[in-house]
């Protein structure tokens, strides 16, 4: 065997695998959760009394829970996984990465707060009593907590986009859109899993107020995020070269598939389809469970195929 030209393995241009895509995933899944259950909260005066909505407590659940999930995927995918913590002493902050690391280090440890203020009631149902004299003692913080949360939520969302538009040699992921389509799929996946959460874990009701209202943002939510795709793609288009080259992943692979049937088909297809029923059968439990399964795969599969079609072509 000739070795001159070496295993064509070392070329491949993909560094980023599925472990970062599910980080990306419920980094944003973490972050739109928390942002949908207080903005609601915000917005439904009769609750802001102290009554915590089904909605917020999914939200609270989720919100921690889903980042530590995503910073494990992080951790564990460094090449000295025991060694994370001299990111937490050592900055950069002409980093993206630094700076996101710096968010999430304040992020993380008031989304359990939060979720200890927000759950109190349920505490000791669940074996946490113990947690309720911290709550009590967190109460007169909340407003605070919760507006700082807000605003780290929008960060921590749209970071992770900041962190792959960061990779210059690949034109699919050096783009100014990338942010703010995953910020804005990132509160599609909130929702969804804020009502999966509602319905079966706090036994909401299909009907009601709050689940309804967040049922309405779905289309919003989701013509932003097509409108975001297609900025995307016409950036791509317009730039020519490599970038435009990049668009052959629509096409052709294994991910044009993922993008067809995974992010157009189920995460868009299914709850469009749903959003032409009658509303009492759009509103039955069953339905809503089933859109938001949708949209939650629909924002998995556009994360893999934003990392792995966007590092297929270097420019």
């Amino acid at each position: 065997m000739n070795n001159t030209w070496g295993d064509m393995a070392q070329y491949d241009p993909v560094t980023w695998h599925w472990v970062i895509a599910v980080y990306l995933f419920m980094a944003g899944l973490s972050a739109g959760s928390l942002l949908i259950g207080i903005g609601l909260r915000w917005a439904n005066k009769e609750l802001s009394a102290g009554a915590e909505s089904s909605i917020l407590k999914a939200a609270a659940i989720i919100g921690p829970v889903a980042i530590s999930l995503g910073l494990a995927c992080l951790v564990f995918d460094l090449t000295k996984p025991f060694h994370f913590w001299l990111i937490l002493i050592h900055y950069n902050f002409q980093s993206v990465m630094a700076i996101g690391v710096l968010a999430l280090l304040a992020y993380s440890p008031l989304a359990f707060a939060y979720a200890i203020i927000v759950l109190r009631d349920d505490l000791p149902k669940w074996g946490l009593g113990f947690l309720t004299p911290i709550a009590k003692l967190l109460m007169p913080f909340r407003k605070l907590i919760e507006v700082l949360l807000f605003v780290l939520a929008i960060g921590v969302g749209a970071y992770t986009g900041f962190l792959i538009s960061a990779m210059n040699a690949y034109p699919m992921l050096n783009t100014a859109v990338l942010p703010a389509l995953f910020l804005v799929s990132g509160l599609s996946a909130g929702a969804a899993a804020n009502a999966v959460l509602a319905l079966l874990l706090f036994k909401t009701d299909s009907h009601d107020k709050t689940l309804v209202k967040m049922h309405g943002l779905e289309l919003p939510v989701m013509a932003i995020e097509i409108l975001f795709l297609f900025m995307l793609f016409c950036a791509l288009y317009f730039k020519g070269g490599a970038a435009a080259a990049a668009l052959a992943s629509l096409t052709s692979g294994l991910w044009a598939s993922v993008f067809w049937i995974g992010v157009v088909g189920i995460g868009f297809g299914i709850p469009l389809l749903f959003m032409l029923l009658p509303a009492a059968a759009r509103h039955t439990k069953g339905a809503m469970i089933m859109v938001a399964c949708a949209s939650l795969i629909g924002v998995l599969a556009l994360r893999h195929f934003i990392v792995y079609a966007g590092q297929s072509y270097l420019s």
